[in-house]
């Protein structure tokens, strides 16, 4: 049982926390900037990230290491605030070194296929490889997928993984172990929630991840549609599971004419009544700003602490999200007003 004095811990750490978010100004300012190694220089001198960031040297840091080092404050706030709350803290920790794993393997995967293993397939930071079984360097070696299964003999994805087992990368069907990983995924976070977030914060959580499954699976749908010519039962074999849509309503999706049609049909629904009408530029980044959303108001007047303590994960996982969406933008050039759409703020 979490003590009153954790508990107002957590709420308090986190909001002081949150209080030092990167500010509108600071975007402003970050897209002002005219290379990554002037980024480097500003986030390592006026923000939060000082602290990962102390020991590079800004005038030859290179991309892909500041984009590392950047992902390294996700696991620092998250271990900070989580130690306060171990019995919960801990095992939403497990579902954070879960994800990284299996946005690794997607990562590591995606390059298999595309004739490029080994290059740059470490995208995570040093403190993530502590927590991981996985021999992440090995992966910089592997040549076909039966290398690929080798490296992660003794880890929970081998068996899911080895069902998709072809002798030629080029048929790899990235999509099925996509959703078979996050199924995977999806399975221990609700196990978490319903063994250790009781009450109306452990449904809240619920509808939440339901809600972000939903709009995540209507995305797929509309891309799914729009670029390739797919029957109905393999895209609904591709969908990730949970949500609250019944497989009636995503048919309907599914048969719509067109995406004018679709979308009208998914404004039908409960949650694209909530979330259809905010006037999103891009449908790619529904489910990301519902989670924005959800996460800024809980930040500020929910009194839970597993609520508040993910509020915050979220929070920062986008605010990281968007300062290397930056990076990258400067980087190929792109105009301020460019980058700015990409971010969600």
């Amino acid at each position: 049982m979490l003590s009153l004095y954790s508990a107002n811990a957590v709420l308090s750490k986190a909001r002081a926390m949150y209080g030092k978010k990167i500010t509108e100004k600071n975007y402003n300012e970050l897209l002002s900037c005219r290379s990554v190694t002037e980024i480097a220089s500003y986030l390592k001198n006026r923000t939060t990230y000082s602290d990962v960031l102390e020991s590079i040297n800004e005038n030859d840091v290179h991309r892909g290491q500041l984009e590392i080092f950047i992902k390294q404050k996700l696991f620092y706030d998250f271990a900070s605030l989580g130690r306060y709350d171990l019995s919960v803290g801990e095992h939403f920790f497990e579902y954070l070194i879960a994800r990284a794993q299996i946005q690794q393997i997607m990562h590591s995967l995606m390059l298999l296929v595309s004739n490029k293993p080994g290059e740059n397939v470490c995208s995570l930071p040093k403190l993530f490889l502590h927590y991981t079984k996985i021999n992440i360097d090995a992966l910089e070696n592997v040549k076909n997928y039966d290398d690929f299964l080798n490296v992660l003999k003794g880890s929970h994805y081998y068996d899911i993984l080895y069902k998709f087992k072809e002798s030629d990368n080029r048929k790899i069907n990235l999509t099925a172990i996509e959703t078979a990983l996050y199924s995977y995924l999806y399975g221990i976070l609700f196990n978490t929630i319903n063994k250790h977030v009781s009450g109306k914060p452990g449904q809240e959580l619920k509808d939440l991840f339901n809600s972000y499954i939903d709009l995540s699976n209507f995305v797929r749908i509309i891309r799914m549609k729009k670029f390739y010519n797919l029957d109905n039962d393999y895209i609904m074999s591709c969908l990730l599971p949970y949500g609250n849509l019944s497989n009636q309503t995503l048919y309907s999706f599914l048969n719509a004419k067109n995406n004018e049609r679709l979308l009208e049909e998914m404004k039908n629904t409960s949650i694209g009544r909530k979330w259809m009408s905010k006037n999103i530029d891009n449908v790619d980044k529904i489910p990301k700003y519902m989670r924005f959303k959800w996460s800024k108001h809980n930040i500020r007047f929910s009194i839970s602490p597993p609520i508040v303590l993910l509020s915050y994960t979220f929070l920062k996982e986008m605010e990281i999200a968007n300062v290397i969406n930056i990076i990258e933008g400067v980087r190929y050039k792109l105009s301020s007003e460019e980058i700015k759409k990409l971010l969600i703020i």
